[in-house]
C-alpha cells in the first residue's frame, strides 16, 4: 500500500472516530487517538503532497497567531430580545401573530397556531463556523454583531467541531451558528490544574471560555477542552430544510452537534407553558446538565415566515429569550445524610454551611442519588458551588477540587439502612438504591402519611408529628395496628401533646379525640382507594382504580395470577409482577388489616340497618357514578367534563396518584395512552413518547400552569 493510501485510510478512520466522539459514542481512548494522529503527521510529512485543511492533524497545527483579524458577518449576528416575566413573553407573542397577520392578510386564528421551536440558552460564547463544499473554512467570534474576530485556528482545536461535514452531498456553502461552552466537570479539571501550577484558577465556564477563544496559541486553547453546540444559520446556499426543527436534524447528520432538550409546538401558547413548567418545577434535567445555561429561547419554526418578520435595528422579530436570574454561592458541604422513603428509596442530601441565595438561606440540597455524587466527586468537606435559578430547588453546580486543602475522603454510600440496619440493594438496571425491609421505622412512617393521605385513606388528624409518635413508641407498626388505637393504648405511652390532663384524667384530649374520629371516619372508602394506600409500588390512583374496577373485589386481586394482572390493559408486566409480589409477601400485613377493619365495620353494623348494609360492601368496588352521586352537591361545575385526558411526565403540583384523582373528580377521564380521541396531553416533567405521539397526531399539548387555570374556573 502507498504512503497515499496509507494516509487516506487513516484520515477516514480518524474522521470516524471525531464523529463517534461528538456523538458521545468514542471507540478508542485519548491516547490511541493520539498516536495514531502522531502516526498521520509522520507519514504527512514524508508525503509531498499538499495537506487538506480538514486533514485530522490540522486541529492542533500551527503557530500562535500575530493577532486576530477582524472579518465582515456574510450575514449579521443580531442579539436577542430578552424577556424575564410571562407578561413580556406573551407580548413578544401578540405582537407576531399581529404582525404576521397584519403583513399577510391572513386570519390570526392560523397564525396563532403556528409551530414554536424552544432550545436552552447556552451561556458561552457565540461563534460562526463557514464550510464550503463541506469543508471549515473560517471560524468567528460574534463581534459587535457586524464585525467578527477570525479565531479559525482555535476554532480547529474543538473536537466537537468536524474539520469537514459528514455527508456526501454538502450544502455549497453554509454558516452554522452556535455556542462555545465548557463544561462545569471540566472547569474543575482546568481549576485543579491552574493552582499545581501556581496560576489563577477562574470563577466561572463562561470567563474561561470567551478568554479561551481569542488566545493566540491555539495549542493552549485545545487544552481548555472546550466544546459546540449549534443553534442557528446564517447565510446558506444548499440547505434542504425549510424550518429550524427539520435544519437542526440536518444538522446531526452532517456530524455537528445541535443544542440538547429541543422541544417543537404547535402554538406559542404551549410553547410558553413548556417554559413555565421548567422554571416552576422543583426538580427537572436542567439541575442535571453539566453545562451552564441562562434561560430559554423560543424561535418560529418556518423559514418563509421569519423572513415575513424580517428584523429591528438590534434583534430578529421572530425569536426571544425568557430568561431566569440565576444565583450562585460557594459554601461547604458539612455532611452527607441519607433519607428513606416510603418505598425504601435512599435519597442522599447535601447539608451545607448556610448561605444566602436568591432572598433564603440555603442549608440543604438534595444529591438524588449514589450515581450523582459519584460523577461529581463531592465529599463531605468540599468547597461547592450552588445554584439557584427561578423556583428550582438549590443544586450543586460543581466542587471546587483546587479549593481542598486536605485529603478527603470519597462518600461512602452505606451498605445498610441508616435507620433500621437492613440489606439495601440497587434496582435492576436502575440508579435507585433500596432498603428491603418492609418493617423499618422509616418506612413505615413514609407509608403511615401516604396511608392517610386525602387521596388515600383520608384520615384527618393523622400529621407527621403524630406518626412518628405512634412509631417511635411502638404504638404503630402496620396499618392495622391504627384501627386498634383506643385511649387506653394511647394514654399508657403518655406521649407528648397526647397526655391525658392531671386533673381529669378519664377526659381524652382533642388531638387524640379528633385522630380516632378520622380514623374512623377513614373506614368509608372504597377498593380503589385501598389498593391505591398500600404503597405497592407503581401502583397510584389511576392503577387502583383499574385494577379495583377489573376485579371487583379485594379477595379475587389477591387470588389473580400474574398472568391474569398482566393481560390487563394499562397494566404493565412492571406493574403486575409488583402487584401479584406484594399479596404475596405481604398477606400477614392484608389479613390484618382485613381483619381490623371489619371487625369495626361488625361493631358498625350492629347499630344500624343502613351500616350494615354498607359493611356487605367493603372491600368491593365503587363505580365513578357512585362517587359523583355522592359529590354531586360538590361538584356542580366539572371543568373538564367529558375531556379524555392523558399525562405524561411528573407534575409539580400533584403526584401521579392525585392528579388522575383530580382528573376523575372534576368531570374528566384519565387515559393511559393517546389517541385521536383524547381531548388533550397533559405534560409535566421529562415526558415520554406519549407527547411526540400527541405531537404527530396534532393534540392538544397543556402545561401545569393552564390545566391549574381550568381548575380555578
Amino acid at each position: 500500500m502507498s504512503i497515499s493510501d496509507n494516509i487516506n485510510e487513516l484520515r477516514e478512520k480518524l474522521w470516524d472516530y471525531d464523529r463517534r466522539y461528538r456523538i458521545g459514542e468514542p471507540i478508542i481512548s485519548d491516547t490511541e487517538y493520539d498516536l495514531l494522529i502522531r502516526k498521520l503527521r509522520r507519514l504527512e510529512a514524508a508525503s509531498k503532497e499538499p495537506i487538506p485543511p480538514d486533514s485530522p492533524t490540522q486541529r492542533l497545527g500551527g503557530e500562535p497567531m500575530e493577532g486576530l483579524v477582524t472579518v465582515p458577518h456574510r450575514v449579521p449576528m443580531l442579539s436577542i430580545e430578552n424577556t424575564y416575566n410571562i407578561g413580556e413573553l406573551h407580548d413578544f407573542g401578540n405582537r407576531v401573530t399581529k404582525f404576521l397577520a397584519d403583513t399577510a392578510n391572513k386570519n390570526s386564528k392560523e397564525t396563532k397556531e403556528l409551530a414554536w421551536v424552544v432550545e436552552l440558552k447556552i451561556d458561552g460564547v457565540a461563534a460562526s463556523l463557514i464550510y464550503e463544499d463541506g469543508i471549515l473554512v473560517q471560524g468567528l467570534t460574534r463581534g459587535n454583531g457586524v464585525f467578527g474576530d477570525d479565531i479559525t485556528h482555535n476554532i480547529r482545536t474543538l473536537r466537537d467541531i468536524p474539520l469537514r461535514l459528514a455527508t456526501k452531498k454538502p450544502p455549497k456553502q453554509i454558516e452554522i451558528r452556535g455556542e462555545i461552552y465548557m463544561r462545569n466537570s471540566d472547569l474543575v479539571l482546568l481549576n485543579q490544574s491552574q493552582q499545581a501550577a501556581g496560576l489563577t484558577t477562574y470563577a466561572n465556564t463562561r470567563n474561561v471560555t470567551a478568554g479561551s477563544v481569542r488566545l493566540l496559541d491555539p495549542k493552549i486553547c485545545a487544552e481548555r477542552r472546550l466544546r459546540f453546540f449549534a443553534h442557528s444559520i446564517g447565510f446558506c446556499d444548499g440547505l434542504h430544510a425549510v424550518n429550524h426543527f427539520d435544519f437542526l436534524e440536518e444538522l446531526k447528520t452532517y456530524g455537528i452537534p445541535v443544542t440538547p432538550h429541543v422541544r417543537r409546538f404547535n402554538s406559542f401558547t404551549d410553547a410558553v407553558n413548556y417554559c413555565e413548567s421548567l422554571y416552576a418545577a422543583e426538580e427537572n434535567f436542567l439541575s442535571d446538565l453539566d453545562f451552564e445555561i441562562d434561560g430559554l429561547v423560543l424561535k418560529l419554526d418556518r423559514f418563509d415566515l421569519r423572513e415575513q418578520l424580517g428584523s429591528t435595528a438590534k434583534s430578529p422579530r421572530w425569536i426571544v429569550a425568557y430568561k431566569v436570574e440565576k444565583y450562585e454561592a460557594v459554601t461547604k458541604i458539612q455532611d452527607i445524610r441519607v433519607q428513606v422513603g416510603k418505598s425504601g428509596t435512599i435519597t442522599p442530601v447535601a447539608e451545607l454551611e448556610p448561605v444566602e441565595l436568591a432572598g433564603t438561606t440555603v442549608s440543604r440540597a438534595s444529591l438524588h442519588n449514589a450515581e450523582e455524587i459519584e460523577r461529581k466527586d463531592i465529599r463531605i468537606g468540599d468547597v461547592v458551588v450552588v445554584e439557584k435559578a427561578g423556583k428550582i430547588i438549590p443544586h450543586i453546580v460543581r466542587v471546587e477540587k483546587h479549593k481542598r486543602t486536605k485529603k478527603l475522603l470519597p462518600f461512602q454510600f452505606p451498605n445498610l439502612c441508616p435507620v433500621c440496619g437492613g440489606v439495601l440493594s440497587q434496582d435492576s438496571g436502575g440508579v435507585f438504591i433500596r432498603c428491603n425491609n418492609s418493617e423499618c421505622p422509616a418506612q413505615i412512617k413514609e407509608k403511615l402519611r401516604y396511608f392517610a393521605g386525602r387521596n388515600a385513606m383520608d384520615i384527618e388528624g393523622l400529621g407527621k408529628e403524630l406518626i412518628d409518635q405512634l412509631v417511635d413508641s411502638g404504638l404503630v407498626k402496620k396499618f392495622g395496628d391504627l384501627y386498634r388505637l383506643t385511649w387506653e393504648l394511647i394514654r399508657s405511652k403518655n406521649l407528648e401533646r397526647m397526655k391525658a390532663k392531671p386533673k381529669n384524667p378519664d377526659e381524652i384530649p382533642l388531638l387524640v379525640k379528633n385522630l380516632l374520629d378520622g380514623i374512623e371516619k377513614s373506614k368509608n372508602y372504597d377498593l380503589g382507594k385501598l389498593l391505591n394506600a398500600l404503597s405497592i409500588r407503581h401502583v397510584g390512583v389511576r392503577v387502583a382504580g383499574i385494577l379495583a374496577k377489573h376485579f371487583g373485589s379485594l379477595e379475587k386481586i389477591r387470588a389473580a395470577t400474574e398472568e391474569e394482572l398482566n393481560s390487563i390493559d394499562e397494566i404493565g408486566t412492571i406493574t403486575a409482577q409488583n402487584v401479584f409480589q406484594f399479596f404475596r409477601t405481604e398477606t400477614a400485613m392484608i389479613d390484618d388489616l382485613i381483619h381490623e377493619l371489619a371487625s369495626r365495620n361488625d361493631q358498625k353494623s350492629n347499630q344500624n340497618t343502613e351500616s350494615k348494609n354498607k359493611g356487605t360492601e367493603l372491600f368491593h368496588f365503587k363505580s365513578d357514578s357512585d362517587t359523583l352521586s355522592d359529590n354531586s352537591s360538590e361538584n356542580t361545575f366539572l371543568p373538564l367534563r367529558d375531556m379524555m385526558i392523558v399525562v405524561t411526565g411528573s407534575l409539580e403540583h400533584f403526584k401521579r396518584n392525585e392528579i388522575e384523582e383530580i382528573i376523575n373528580k372534576y368531570g374528566g377521564r384519565a387515559l393511559s395512552s393517546v389517541s385521536s380521541k383524547t381531548t388533550f396531553v397533559l405534560v409535566g416533567k421529562e415526558p415520554g413518547s406519549k407527547l411526540a405521539k400527541a405531537e404527530k397526531l396534532g393534540i392538544r399539548i397543556v402545561y401545569e400552569p393552564e390545566f391549574l387555570k381550568m381548575l380555578e374556573q
